[in-house]
């Protein structure tokens, strides 16, 4: 304890070397609420009984504010744990993230323990964003969360299977390949044209509708969804000091919910457009079913499924299934244009495979995946390499639990580093070299992935998404490759940095490509 209070003295003495970072990012308002927070957490130190796990020495007032805007904060995290060990502590103001930095530290808590850690933390944008907690992602591990993640596995599972998805793929590549065609090899930014197709095919599955390139709704549905990431990745004030959203809410704060406000605008007209005419003998979507079982509740008159099943539960839910779909495919898809285009031996290779398996003559179909091992591994590298959620959706802990034998009190907010895993020199032979061949077999067979390829997640908490992207993605890739050639334009090198990063996302820069259709 003697120890743990002259690190807190010596902190109150490097607080004068934050006061520029203070001026810029704390008001007078905040700076009261920090200094109250922090005095408040001085005593809490003081009296602390739990054995937390180490991490960099945080200020009494803001905690590591430094790490709060870090656009990197997975490569710090990772290197952070290198000198403190598997499991670290970080702190934003008054709140404490643990964050797990290899398999073993993720096992422990995601499965072993898996029910310890299957809440989520309460902040306020979570609640903002949830509707008060009605959604699957952002809400607590609760018998009525259980029945919404079952009722929308059931959906995905009914409308993933046969024909459905690759009906909506191929709808929805049809145009994209010929905005390809149109730019007649010069130099474009694919992003755009990968958010239009993926954009359509979650619409094509929840929706059974779809959109045009130059739509005044999608591109305002893109434009929200983009500055969403950008501001939301770098954290918010607020959901460290809640009572600013109340007083003073910044303006960062404000634009968060207007983008998403934005977003789930276009998912409530389509679900309200989807009860006005529902049609119990014609289930035509993903929407259309999630009703349908709300009906079959009114049926049988079972007033407390139907309280778990109102407009607001159901329409979360169809939200977190068109982002399930959509979000971490549209990031992995813009990050796999750039490495193909930047490894013409990989890209040859796939092609090479696809032409082998599908021929020029026909479209790949969900049943050519077993025949496209090679082309699985690319997808799953690009993947790894690329971690496009890097800490995924953090868990919070249901009640005092350990990992790796530190406390973790209830209520604490625990992360996993995806990136980390995906790096680590234990599990991978030189982890920043794009390498497909790492995910097949000596004979060239798609291989077991290794244990620390977790790029949705594992246990109870695991995404919704993981069958629908993986799906979208191995026959997106093929339809591309089946038909155009894409190069980096004559004396351009590839640049890997992101145009965002941060909590909620990893986002390709506004890179640029060029096209040409095959021979």
């Amino acid at each position: 304890m003697d120890d743990m209070k002259k690190q807190v003295l010596e902190s109150l003495h490097r607080v004068k070397d934050m006061l520029p970072l203070l001026r810029t990012h704390i008001t007078p308002t905040t700076c009261l609420v920090g200094v109250s927070a922090g005095l408040a957490a001085y005593w809490l130190i003081k009296r602390n009984k739990y054995r937390l796990p180490p991490g960099p020495l945080a200020l009494p007032l803001v905690g590591n504010y430094s790490l709060l805007g870090d656009p990197m904060l997975h490569e710090t995290c990772a290197r952070l744990s290198e000198k403190y060990g598997p499991v670290i502590t970080i702190q934003f103001g008054p709140m404490q993230m643990v964050i797990l930095n290899t398999i073993e530290a993720v096992v422990e808590a995601m499965v072993t323990k898996g029910a310890d850690f299957a809440n989520r933390p309460v902040t306020i944008s979570g609640l903002e964003l949830s509707e008060g907690g009605k959604n699957i992602f952002l809400s607590q591990y609760t018998p009525t969360w259980k029945l919404h993640r079952k009722l929308a596995t059931k959906a995905l599972r009914k409308y993933l299977r046969g024909e459905k998805p690759q009906t909506a793929v191929h709808a929805s590549m049809k145009e994209f390949t010929t905005l390809l065609t149109n730019t007649k090899g010069e130099a474009f930014t694919p992003h755009a044209y990968v958010d239009h197709a993926l954009f359509n095919v979650m619409c094509g599955l929840c929706f059974n509708k779809v959109y045009n390139f130059n739509n005044d709704t999608f591109k305002k549905f893109m434009n929200a969804d983009d500055e969403f990431i950008k501001e939301f990745g770098h954290g918010l004030i607020e959901d460290a000091f809640p009572i600013l959203a109340k007083i003073w809410p910044s303006q960062q704060y404000r634009k968060v919910l207007g983008y998403f406000n934005t977003m789930l605008q276009f998912l409530l007209d389509e679900f309200q457009e989807h009860v006005d005419q529902f049609d119990s003998n014609e289930i035509r979507d993903i929407t259309d079913f999630v009703i349908l079982a709300r009906k079959e509740a009114e049926d049988e008159e079972d007033a407390e499924l139907l309280s778990q099943l109102t407009d607001v539960h159901l329409r979360q839910t169809i939200a977190d299934l068109f982002f399930a779909g959509f979000e971490t495919t549209r990031l992995t898809l813009t990050w796999g244009l750039l490495y193909l285009a930047d490894h013409q031996e990989v890209q040859r290779r796939v092609q090479a495979e696809v032409d082998k398996v599908v021929g020029r003559d026909r479209l790949p179909t969900i049943k050519d995946r077993a025949d496209l091992p090679y082309t699985e591994a690319v997808i799953y590298e690009v993947m790894r390499i690329a971690s496009v959620v890097p800490f995924g959706v953090a868990h919070a802990a249901r009640v005092d639990s350990k990992i790796c034998g530190y406390d973790i009190p209830q209520g604490t907010t625990v992360a996993i580093n995806h990136w980390a895993l995906h790096n680590d020199p234990r599990h991978w032979k030189q982890p920043q070299i794009f390498n497909p061949e790492r995910f097949l077999t000596s004979e060239g067979k798609l291989a077991p992935p290794p244990e620390s390829f977790l790029p949705f997640s594992v246990g109870k908490r695991m995404c919704l998404g993981e069958s629908a992207a993986k799906q979208e993605l191995m026959l997106i890739i093929p339809i591309i490759l089946q038909e155009f050639n894409i190069k980096l334009p004559p004396g351009v090198t590839a640049d890997y940095s992101p145009e965002a990063s941060g909590l909620t996302g990893y986002m390709a820069n506004r890179y640029l490509i060029s096209v040409e259709k095959r021979q």
